[in-house]
């Protein structure tokens, strides 16, 4: 699935400490982070480039030692790495590795998401719908603002997207992802969409 079919840019990837420390352990091949974003706000369209320190991955989280968790995220305007007063948009992606095979994984994400604590630490309340991947466990966006920093909204998102693992466990391969909000304000836009494609196995 495809959430945008004419995307804005790309940008190459950006390595976080975490990527760095994999970067040596697995003899020096760069990964790849490749990331298209934006989002809608009422009728204009705002890109966000990715920036050092903008996304990582975890291994374990919520108790399950399954659990993998996925951070995108993007800046409009500044993009240096002190990014603090920026206009940031992140998407949050949390899936059970432990409910995939050795094949190739195509998981679709069909639900409704209300977001319930600040950040990427955060969590969120899903709710699966028609054709939702089990192996899915939640979705969901979230944006900063210079005007309101720590203020997340707790409106409910419908997302709809695909994340597509070339070579389980391993993390490679593609996520498309969209939520669609009712905004309660200028910060959080009305769509945020991505395109990522990812080999951090390498």
């Amino acid at each position: 699935m495809t959430p945008f079919t004419q995307p804005s840019c790309l940008f190459t990837p950006a390595c976080s400490l975490a990527l760095l420390l994999l970067l040596t352990a697995c003899g020096g091949d760069e990964p790849i982070w490749n990331l298209t974003m934006r989002a809608r706000h009422g009728e204009a369209w705002k890109d966000f480039t990715e920036s050092p320190g903008s996304h990582f991955i975890t291994e374990e989280g919520a108790g399950s030692a399954g659990l993998r968790g996925m951070s995108v995220c993007g800046f409009h305007g500044v993009t240096d790495v002190d990014a603090d007063g920026t206009h940031q948009s992140c998407m949050e992606l949390r899936f059970d590795s432990t409910a995939l095979g050795a094949d190739r994984s195509a998981l679709t994400i069909a639900g409704t998401a209300i977001p319930l604590a600040y950040g990427a630490d955060g969590s969120a309340e899903f709710t699966a719908q028609a054709g939702h991947a089990p192996a899915i466990v939640s979705a969901w966006a979230w944006t900063i603002c210079d005007e309101m920093p720590r203020y997340i909204e707790q409106t409910p998102q419908q997302l709809r997207g695909e994340l597509v693992l070339d070579e389980p466990p391993k993390l490679k391969g593609r996520l498309s992802l969209r939520a669609d909000v009712t905004s309660e304000g200028p910060c959080q836009g009305d769509v945020t969409e991505l395109e990522l494609v990812f080999d951090l196995d390498r």
